[in-house]
């Protein structure tokens, strides 16, 4: 058996996404980061950093929500007593801000972060306190570390604003709405200090221009004032348009390609990594002679030189790919970033007009033959042989983006309304056979659902919707262009028109 990380030379194009790994499988599609990704390397330090930081500074955990302060005791910072009200529960949590989770260790990477908006968590160092102040159970150095809990209070009433239909873009619309409802993308969008985060470097083709915009538009839709107004989203839609020229005008668009390209702007916007690395030599017989473990390690660290960035610690996940030669059984075994994974619906019968999500999954996971046409190049026959195929993930991500494939090109442009089932809480991977490969280590990656894309309609005209799950209120809403209603029953969100499902990981 050969294993490979290396990754593809496939360059990325601003008018089409590409995949780093293409893929001959007509079953499902693994979408794949767009941006070239080449060999390099990248040190991982485990665990969580411990650095000394100045009394009053505030860090902020867009994965768990949480804010806290240092544990030194504060001495320079006083709260007002509106401030001290404020202030619900103590954290008991170690101080993270960005963290990037594997499937068994964590890594934690810490910065400023000063008050999010309208936020009541501050600092002043304009004198030191009083005596009194010191010795007082409600002083600063006496309070337990705020939370959360503290922001959650201006933030409850913020989200529900409908959007100004300005034509054919409500794939645009909709995903504005789920991306708004992603707690840690909607936190870290929120932090004052964005601007030290922005990639303005040769290597961001909008020098942080779609962040600024996309950030814009999350604060007017979470902003408490004129709690149900109705916002345009022209702008930001004028910034996407630069980034992907696709999206000029006002025709009908997919949704999920929105997505990624939006996701890819707002990543190369913020990517830490301003100067790329000089690639390294493989050395494919040290390769071969290391373990999977290893090698998953050592591809996602490549990756992570290139591409690194607050979206990806969100969003990407790590996929296992197991091509096998059915002439001579040789193993060919690939690790590849995702940004989302595009699932086939089973095929109904009269006996079964329905499936559930698990089903999907695992149909996209299961073991593949390909011949023919697609019959791959076997390293040791030296020729195309026919083989087998098989995905597994590797690495979860904190969002799941689940894509059903509901559109076919066979026999012309058609859409399949199968009815397919998904759990709204407690989807666990690890009950599903043959989903997470023989090497992934920690606990069981379970998701709850958050949010979801609807398409009603035909492959060539249709309407998007979404049904989000307000991060703080915990409360499902629709939302339908300039209309917002809350839903009594959250099973209503399941129906025939799901396209798109967006799970967080609990």
């Amino acid at each position: 058996m050969k294993s490979s990380v290396r990754p593809s030379r496939t360059s990325a194009t601003r008018q089409e996404p590409t995949s780093s790994y293409r893929s001959t499988t007509t079953r499902g599609n693994v979408n794949l980061l767009t941006s070239q990704i080449q060999s390099g390397s990248m040190n991982i330090t485990r665990g969580t950093h411990t650095t000394k930081a100045s009394p009053e500074r505030i860090i902020s955990n867009p994965i768990n929500g949480r804010i806290s302060k240092f544990d030194r005791p504060v001495t320079t910072t006083t709260l007002s007593a509106a401030q001290q009200n404020a202030i619900r529960r103590p954290s008991t949590d170690s101080v993270t801000m960005r963290t990037r989770l594997s499937s068994h260790d964590r890594t934690t990477t810490l910065c400023r972060t000063p008050h999010v908006i309208g936020a009541v968590i501050e600092s002043s160092n304009d004198h030191p306190p009083t005596k009194a102040e010191a010795q007082s159970p409600t002083s600063a150095s006496a309070n337990p570390p705020p939370t959360i809990s503290s922001i959650e209070s201006k933030l409850m009433l913020g989200g529900l604003k409908g959007l100004a239909n300005l034509g054919n873009t409500v794939h645009m619309y909709e995903w504005r709405t789920s991306n708004s409802n992603t707690k840690p993308l909607l936190l870290f969008c929120l932090m004052d200090n964005l601007e030290s985060s922005l990639n303005l470097s040769s290597t961001s083709v909008m020098k942080g221009g779609l962040m600024r915009e996309f950030v814009s538009f999350i604060k007017r839709m979470w902003s408490s004032a004129e709690s149900h107004s109705i916002i345009s989203p022209s702008q930001f839609k004028n910034q996407i348009a630069r980034f992907a020229p696709r999206f000029t005008g006002y025709s009908e668009q997919d949704s999920q390609e929105f997505l990624r390209y939006l996701l890819q702007g707002l990543h190369e916007d913020v990517n830490r990594v301003q100067k790329k690395p000089t690639p390294i030599k493989i050395d494919e017989k040290a390769e071969e002679q290391m373990n999977e473990k290893d090698l998953a390690k050592l591809s996602w660290d490549r990756y992570l030189s290139f591409d690194n960035s607050t979206i990806v610690d969100i969003f990407v996940g790590q996929l296992k790919s197991t091509l096998e030669c059915s002439h001579c059984g040789y193993q060919s075994i690939t690790f590849d970033p995702f940004w989302d994974l595009s699932v086939p619906l089973p095929r109904v019968s009269k006996n079964k007009s329905s499936s559930t999500l698990q089903e999907c999954i695992q149909l996209f996971m299961s073991r593949e033959e390909l011949d023919g046409n697609e019959k791959a190049m076997c390293a040791k026959c030296k020729q195309k042989r026919r083989c087998t195929k098989k995905f597994s993930i590797q690495k979860c991500p904190e969002i799941l983006v689940l894509h059903l494939k509901r559109f076919s090109q066979s026999r012309g442009r058609t859409k399949l309304n199968t009815m397919v089932d998904f759990p709204i809480t407690n989807l666990r991977l690890n009950d599903l056979t043959d989903v997470l490969s023989e090497s992934y280590e920690g606990p069981d990656p379970i998701y709850s659902l958050f949010g979801v894309s609807n398409h009603s309609g035909t492959p060539y005209t249709g309407h998007y919707t979404a049904a989000c799950k307000h991060p703080f209120q915990l409360k499902w809403h629709e939302f339908n262009d300039s209309s917002v209603y809350q839903l009594s029953q959250p099973s209503r969100i399941i129906s025939p028109d799901a396209y798109v499902l967006f799970y967080e990981r609990v």
